[in-house]
């Protein structure tokens, strides 16, 4: 056995190979991956991928950067941007740069927080007993004209129904928790100081892991530890005995998720009628937000050209199409480090692909429905 075909733990954990794979079961590493049905130590795809490494002799500071950051976070969720943080990856190998700011999980642009703002108006202005007309003349008079808010309020208000104490507790903590997305989820142009300014609704500063963008740690856990959250959890486990299911689809309600504005029609239904939705149950769409998700017929075509085009690049068999020349005209000539990580990059898709999440959003086949979580749709 050749020293680059050796496959131990040693060879593996020392390797840049093995700094990829967040939200798969290789994240746990060599031994522990066991435990999520995977083995790393009988993945001969990932064995030719690190002696592939090897042969390199030593990886370029800008390839490590990019497995470390750009292939290791991916979104597993897709994002809302689909396909932007996949192919930003691909520009970043093919153009040898790592990037200065990952779009993946907990970034979204001021359009996504704009937008979420205006349902949270309507939201508090429901909590408030104002009538419907008022927030949709507010709403109307502003420059973002993208939905028909006299309907669309009519609708919230219909939905919601009448005042009860555990509706307005409900969607209190539901306010609360968004305005910490639209707070806490950073852009290019946005740290966390752009919106909500004046409201402190958790540590934004906070420690944690910080998912490709190094400044800015995960915010998510300071806000579920806010006194005021707290409150109103303990009043809602008290008054509810589907307490945990509403919990669940308010903390899971991202900003950058592909469909979080569905998430939140879902939530809002499940509010108005004080339960949560049943198989049978379909979600009217009230918030009119069908132009704030991908397709998804669309992106599960576009996903398969995406990964053809990629391994047709690697063996120098290019596809071609609208998807395959931009990922051959992003990646360029090959070289030896930009083929290893293309390799690794596809051998991660795949892994990321088990994901029932991403599996929802790019392989729609019928074990792949989405509906496994509270929050889903």
């Amino acid at each position: 056995m050749t020293k680059e075909s050796e496959w131990t733990k040693e060879v593996y954990e020392t390797s840049v190979s093995s700094r990829c794979w967040w939200y798969t079961p290789y994240g746990a590493g060599w031994d522990r991956c066991r435990r999520n049905g995977a083995d790393i130590s009988t993945d001969d795809e990932l064995r030719q991928i690190v002696a592939m490494e090897r042969q390199l002799g030593s990886v370029p500071h800008w390839a490590q950067q990019i497995v470390e950051r750009s292939i290791n976070f991916l979104p597993p969720c897709g994002h809302y941007l689909f396909p932007q943080p996949y192919m930003e990856a691909v520009g970043a190998t093919g153009s040898q740069k790592p990037p200065v700011f990952l779009h993946s999980c907990y970034t979204a642009d001021s359009q996504r927080k704009e937008r979420m703002v205006d349902y949270v108006l309507c939201l508090d202005a429901w909590l408030a007993g104002a009538s419907p007309e008022l927030p949709a003349r507010e709403l109307s008079g502003r420059d973002r004209k993208n939905a028909d808010w006299n309907v669309v309020c009519g609708d919230l208000w219909g939905i919601l129904g009448e005042h009860t104490q555990l509706k307005e507790l409900l969607v209190e903590r539901t306010i609360h928790q968004l305005r910490w997305w639209v707070k806490s989820l950073i852009w290019d142009n946005d740290a966390r100081d752009v919106f909500c300014r004046d409201r402190f609704l958790g540590e934004v500063c906070c420690e944690g892991d910080c998912y490709g963008n190094a400044a800015f740690s995960d915010p998510y856990f300071t806000e579920l530890r806010s006194q005021r959250a707290g409150r109103m959890e303990a009043q809602i486990s008290d008054l509810c005995l589907n307490s945990k299911w509403f919990l669940d689809a308010i903390h899971h309600s991202w900003l950058c998720a592909p469909k979080a504005f569905r998430f939140l029609e879902r939530l809002i239904w499940a509010i108005g009628k004080e339960r949560p939705p049943g198989d049978a149950d379909e979600i009217p769409g009230f918030l009119r937000c069908e132009d704030t998700y991908p397709n998804q017929d669309k992106t599960a075509q576009w996903w398969r050209s995406f990964v053809a085009a990629l391994k047709g690049w690697q063996c120098e068999k290019y596809e071609h199409g609208d998807v395959a020349d931009k990922v051959n005209d992003l990646l360029g000539q090959p070289n030896p480090v930009k083929c290893w990580l293309v390799r690794l990059f596809i051998r991660k898709l795949e892994r990321l692909e088990m994901n029932k999440e991403l599996a929802g959003l790019v392989n729609p086949l019928p074990g792949n429905k989405r509906g496994t979580k509270p929050h889903t749709i």
